[in-house]
């Protein structure tokens, strides 16, 4: 795209902002894709068919969500600020497959939908990521973060991506890079680039015997990313109050699997299923407490 067609562009999305009021929230991290030729990619990507049933969060004004509602059966829009809203009614009045939702996309009921696309506010990205993993049932996910964040998504085991962030994320889906955007793609044009990622629910792999003790055991050992394992372990277990020596007993209980001397970077996700599952059988066995949290 041609800097004047940016140019132009940025200019729309300048007089949207004065006609409704807008102040972009750099808290938020709130800026707007000025870029239709990026909105089309992304479209393309999620590969939309008159069958399927959108999210949309964030609908700001509409550049997405126009195209979306040409492809999909039905797109449920969720935008926070009644402004947006009010710009977004004006914009899609001619369509009757958009369902505006005005509220928090943290606090909502989100609707049902087998697709889901946005270009998340930068401060909500964890959060919302995790709301959408855990709550809703969906064929996949096109997701637009920042450049840095996405990088963690996709980390793999051994790099410095690679981390709590990426444990939990792929836990539940695979994660892959589909699309950078530069950050003049936007207007306010943020400090940053961007990427835009496909995420699509993890079928492969194994899974933990109990969801809560795996995360539980992740957020007490990875605040310790560079340390060995039976180290992490010992810490994690002090704070708790818990016997250290019983690390070794976990250990013990993997057969070989993991012997402790690991860098907690290095540890793929099903050694860390492996983990869990026997720091399980001291649970049941009551040598450890059933996490409260």
């Amino acid at each position: 795209m041609s800097t004047t067609q940016v140019s132009s562009l940025s200019d729309d999305i300048r007089r949207l902002l004065n006609r409704y009021n807008v102040r972009p929230d750099k808290k938020r991290g709130q800026s707007f894709l000025n870029s239709h030729s990026v909105a089309r990619d992304i479209i393309v990507l999620a590969g939309l068919s008159e069958k399927d049933d959108v999210l949309e969060i964030g609908g700001g004004f509409g550049v997405l969500t126009q195209l979306i509602a040409e492809k999909a059966r039905q797109i449920h829009v969720i935008e926070i600020d009644p402004r947006l809203v009010k710009a977004l009614r004006d914009a899609l009045k001619d369509f009757t497959n958009v369902n505006i939702i005005e509220g928090d996309a943290l606090l909502v009921d989100l609707p049902k939908a087998n697709k889901i696309i946005a270009n998340l506010p930068y401060s909500i990205s964890s959060k919302i990521t995790f709301r959408i993993l855990r709550e809703m049932e969906f064929d996949d996910a096109i997701l637009m973060y920042q450049k840095e964040f996405a990088s963690r998504l996709v980390g793999c085991p051994g790099t410095t991506e690679y981390s709590r962030l990426t444990i939990n994320v792929q836990y539940y889906a695979e994660v892959e890079e589909i699309l950078e955007v530069p950050a003049d793609m936007f207007y306010p044009v943020p400090a940053v680039d961007s990427t835009v990622v496909r995420m699509t629910p993890r079928k492969k792999g194994s899974f933990a015997r109990d969801d809560a003790v795996f995360h539980w055991m992740i957020r007490g050992i990875y605040p310790y990313p560079n340390k060995n394992l039976r180290n992490a372990l010992q810490i994690w277990f002090r704070n708790l109050r818990i016997d250290k020596s019983l690390s070794d007993e976990v250990l013990l209980r993997l057969d070989g699997v993991l012997t402790g001397k690991e860098r907690l970077r290095s540890i793929n996700l099903d050694q860390l299923v492996r983990l869990a599952d026997a720091l399980l059988v001291l649970i049941e066995e009551g040598t450890i407490a059933y996490p409260r949290e």
